[in-house]
């Protein structure tokens, strides 16, 4: 499955981050991007393994704690970067 290239890196955020180490690890690597860039809904299934989805994340941001979690917000509302929370990725709530 080929993928698009990250498109909208913001590289002063990721310095920041970089530079803060709040994170365990970032990933862009091809398919931690493709796995976090959709749920598990039946739609979603269909469209991974029989299309591409419109969109896929830029980089994969990994926290350790809560207060990780919390650095990256602030990071990302004072740099304009979009966050999408990732969970089990079961898609069940």
């Amino acid at each position: 499955m080929e993928i698009d290239p990250p498109q909208y890196v913001n590289h002063d955020f990721l310095k920041e981050l970089i530079e803060s180490k709040n994170f365990s690890r970032l990933s862009f690597e091809k398919w931690e991007r493709i796995m976090h860039s959709h749920g598990a809904s039946l739609r979603e299934i269909f469209n991974l393994r029989y299309h591409r989805f419109e969109r896929y994340i830029d980089v994969v941001v990994y926290p350790q704690s809560k207060e990780n979690v919390e650095y990256i917000i602030e990071a990302a509302n004072k740099h304009n970067v979009i966050l999408i929370p990732y969970g089990g990725g079961t898609n069940v709530t």
